[in-house]
């Protein structure tokens, strides 16, 4: 055997099933070469026999015991092809369904992979904001509101961004709701909006101490100047204390576009050379709108689908939520067509996203 083991793949092997089977072939046409020759031989014998009268008949009867063997050998012969065929076409089978169930674990295991690092990354963000918002500075802002408390709060906030480049911008709100200051006013023009309404600020709102947080899903908003963000939020309590009276509410908005689209990007850039079908890597929120996505044309296409306005396929999506992880074959009716590998997230910590990621390989026809 020539072949490494490295090298033993799905198309070695059904390269190999091709070549015993051209073989056999080629032996049977042998076998019925031979068959002609010695029919030709039993009727020659048969002929000379009638020739020779009753002196021939032995001679006779030998060649038609002879023909019957011919007969007899064709028949195996006529078997065996029809044998070989269908083994051969079952073997091939087999080997397509063990292919593509292995690809479809291995998208799978990507998938967890994927789920696994942003939750991981984002465990790192709600520790943030409730560390944060027990900073001095802030929470002098809104105990003491003016301009000079309001600066160094807007300065204090500054710092922890040149060191956390994660962040877009990081805002902080009184009892009303209203930006009294953020870490980037050169980029952000926060102050004075209102967040009463946001989803973010009303959880900080709502949380029984400092040890509980807010969260935003994939957004638009201005303090992101309309890029794709989260936002995480903890109420700012009187003394900087996890169990005083609400003061204020602190927001870091996270830049979403550089952990979703990165993940799926590369989850795409590491599978495209494994196999010469299109890809696509994709995140996916718990409704089922894609919140990240990559594809085979470019890495900078998942910046696309950061809107968050697609949505996966109802029966994907369906089979999805019904396991922690898995795959779906291009039989099913769910995935038509394509291997589809999930996972959803287990979570990290104390911190569990909700989400989903996939990756999906179309099956090309031949």
């Amino acid at each position: 055997m020539t072949t490494k083991k490295g090298e033993i793949t799905q198309n070695r092997i059904s390269q190999l099933a091709s070549d015993i089977t051209e073989r056999l072939r080629e032996s049977i046409k042998d076998i019925q070469s031979v068959n002609d020759d010695i029919h030709v031989l039993s009727i020659n014998a048969k002929i000379l026999a009638a020739k020779a009268g009753a002196g021939g008949r032995g001679f006779a009867v030998v060649a038609d015991a002879v023909r019957a063997m011919v007969s007899r050998t064709q028949r195996i012969t006529d078997a065996l092809r029809v044998s070989i065929d269908s083994t051969v076409r079952e073997l091939m089978e087999i080997n397509d369904f063990l292919g593509t169930k292995v690809r479809a674990e291995r998208l799978s295991q990507v998938a967890e992979n994927m789920i696994d690092i942003v939750d991981r990354n984002l465990y790192e963000r709600s520790c943030d904001v409730r560390w944060w918002s027990t900073e001095a500075s802030l929470v002098e802002a809104l105990e003491n509101p003016g301009p000079v408390t309001a600066a160094r709060c807007a300065e204090r906030l500054g710092i922890i961004l040149d060191s956390y480049t994660v962040y877009l911008d990081i805002v902080v709100c009184d009892l009303a709701g209203t930006v009294v200051a953020n870490g980037r006013p050169d980029r952000f023009a926060s102050v004075g909006r209102a967040m009463a309404g946001t989803k973010w600020f009303t959880e900080a709102m709502r949380a029984a101490n400092g040890d509980e947080y807010g969260f935003e899903g994939v957004h638009r908003g201005p303090l992101a100047g309309g890029k794709p963000a989260l936002v995480y939020s903890c109420g700012i309590r009187r003394g900087g204390v996890a169990t005083g009276a609400l003061v204020g509410a602190l927001g870091v908005v996270f830049n979403w576009a550089g952990l979703g689209d990165v993940v799926a990007s590369r989850a795409n850039e590491m599978l495209a050379p494994e196999t010469g079908r299109p890809l696509r890597a994709l995140l996916a929120n718990g409704d089922g709108r894609i919140i990240a996505e990559s594809g085979t044309s470019s890495a900078s296409s998942a910046s696309s689908a950061s809107s968050a306005t697609d949505t996966l396929e109802t029966a994907i999506f369906d089979s999805v939520r019904q396991a922690t992880r898995g795959f779906l074959l291009p039989d099913n009716r769910a995935s038509r067509g394509k291997i589809v590998g999930f996972a959803a997230s287990k979570g990290f910590e104390t911190y569990r996203s909700g989400w989903y990621a996939l990756v999906q390989e179309e099956i090309l026809e031949d």
